[in-house]
C-alpha cells in the first residue's frame, strides 16, 4: 500500500519539472525529499502542478521503510 501525499515546491522546482513532462528532475527530488522516503520507504511518480499561484508536487510514498 503507498500513501499519496502533497507538498509545496518552489517555482524553480515547478519550472524544470515543466521541463521534463511535469516530474519532478533526479536533482530537485533531493531537495523535496529526505534521504528516507527516497531510499527507504520510496518516492514514485512525484509530479508537479500550480493551484492558486503555489506549487506543488503529488506524489505517493510506500508504506514501510525496507
Amino acid at each position: 500500500m503507498t500513501n499519496y501525499n502533497k507538498r509545496e515546491i518552489t517555482k524553480e522546482i515547478y519550472d524544470r519539472a515543466m521541463e521534463h513532462k511535469g516530474y519532478i528532475t533526479h536533482e530537485d527530488r533531493k531537495v523535496v525529499f529526505d534521504d528516507s522516503e527516497l531510499y527507504g520507504y520510496g518516492v514514485y511518480g512525484a509530479t508537479a502542478y500550480e493551484e492558486n499561484g503555489k506549487y506543488y508536487c503529488d506524489f505517493s510514498l510506500g508504506d514501510s521503510c525496507d
